[in-house]
């Protein structure tokens, strides 16, 4: 692939590596990883390939909840950004939903490798009872979480404004969230420090503190 260039951040390659289901599926290299999680159909399969500079490598569904494994992609052969299933899972059974939401929550507490976890919520929603729920598990487990609203381009100024607050308040954030589109570029950028800081050892924003 061509370099993609973010800000200061250049991505010169990315790769699907492994799809997992449990634990002893995850890759055998030992890299940092941050991962990332939302309600299904959130834009999060388009905001990982937009973040890769690719448009194809992680596959956008039409159906909502597709996303059956854990998906490891490594980027500048040096850490790996982590696709999880979609929280809902539409049109899953509810034992595959129970088996799937164990995974997810076991690769968050015992993942030694994962530095932490990007949650994606809906700017138009304003953040469910699932966010909520959802976001204050990850919490409980000590993984520091990066709270971002995504479809930046699906709403106007005021819309926006009233999104990110709603965000604020209800997910107990000590500020408004950065709010991204992968299909305009918006936030992505500023995504990417943050990222890296959670690769490097420094710190991913966690919302609750």
């Amino acid at each position: 692939m061509n370099p993609v260039k973010f800000g200061d951040f250049t991505v010169t390659s990315a790769e699907f590596v492994k799809a997992a289901v449990n634990l002893k599926g995850l890759p055998e290299e030992r890299l940092p990883m941050v991962a990332f999680l939302g309600r299904s159909n959130v834009g999060k399969s388009s905001l990982l390939n937009t973040l890769m500079g690719q448009k194809k490598l992680v596959k956008v569904s039409s159906t909502p909840g597709k996303t059956r494994e854990i998906n490891f992609f490594k980027v500048n052969n040096q850490f790996f950004l982590v696709d999880l299933p979609g929280v809902g899972f539409a049109k899953v059974s509810n034992a595959k939903r129970d088996q799937m939401s164990e995974f997810i929550r076991e690769y968050v507490e015992k993942c030694k490798d994962l530095r932490g976890l990007v949650y994606l919520v809906d700017i138009r929603h304003g953040g469910t009872p699932t966010d909520i729920d959802t976001v204050e598990s990850i919490r409980n487990t000590g993984c520091p979480v990066l709270v971002i609203a995504s479809k930046r381009d699906k709403v106007n100024q005021s819309e926006l404004a009233k999104g990110l607050r709603q965000i604020q308040e209800r997910l107990s954030l000590p500020e408004k969230p950065l709010c991204v589109s992968a299909v305009k570029g918006h936030g992505i950028a500023t995504l990417w420090q943050d990222i890296l800081s959670a690769i490097n050892g420094t710190n991913i924003v966690d919302g609750n503190k």
